[in-house]
């Protein structure tokens, strides 16, 4: 019985700490894509697509501010102003779609259709500039599809981050919890603020990879 109620501690605090990550990715989300909004309101176009890039970076499977950041870019992007500043504008949307698809791939690519049309409207946009290597889209397409490797300094956090959030869990069941499923405050306590600063450090390091 001890055993079972140390297991049922451990996924409650689990699920409350995925659940809080969670909800702050909600709504810094929201709030990037309102600043988007408010931007673009007031003719910032160039820091308005910042400001969506950044709500799409902020990822969670079905969160709507994801998808209507990608939206917001796709409109700017396929619909630029009929002036100079429109081009830049058209060129920073689609590579904010780019970044913000690449940055938040893990085992499956969120929004790949968005990343296959920013490739190539990037390719053809790039063959277009006179001091471009070449005027072969096909060229530009393929730099675009060459992988680039994540940052090693992220990739370093990332994995300390999930080594420490996995010892923090091990460390709540093994010392964090008596033979009586009572918490033990002290090791309880440094458990699951290892927990928080391993996930807090897993994710920083994935944003910025």
């Amino acid at each position: 019985m001890p055993r079972v109620s140390r297991a049922i501690v451990v996924l409650a605090f689990v699920a409350a700490v995925l659940g809080a990550l969670a909800i702050r990715v909600v709504v810094e989300g929201r709030s990037a894509l309102a600043e988007g909004d408010e931007l673009v309101a007031q003719g910032q176009v160039l820091d308005g697509i910042r400001a969506y890039e950044t709500a799409a970076r902020w990822y969670l499977p079905l969160a709507p501010h994801v998808d209507t950041a990608y939206a917001k870019l796709r409109t700017i992007a396929e619909h630029p102003a009929p002036d100079p500043a429109g081009g830049a504008q058209q060129l920073a949307a689609w590579r904010a779609i780019r970044a913000a698809a690449r940055a938040t791939r893990w085992l499956v690519t969120p929004h790949a259709d968005d990343l296959t049309a920013a490739d190539a409207a990037i390719a053809s946009i790039s063959a277009g500039v006179p001091q471009a290597a070449t005027a072969d889209p096909a060229w530009h397409r393929e730099q675009l599809a060459r992988e680039a490797r994540p940052s090693i300094g992220a990739c370093v956090v990332a994995s300390l981050g999930i080594l420490l959030w996995i010892g923090g869990v091990i460390g709540l069941v093994r010392r964090g919890i008596d033979s009586t499923g009572r918490f033990v405050r002290r090791p309880a306590l440094v458990s699951g603020i290892a927990s928080l600063a391993g996930m807090a450090c897993w994710a920083l390091g994935l944003y910025n990879a």
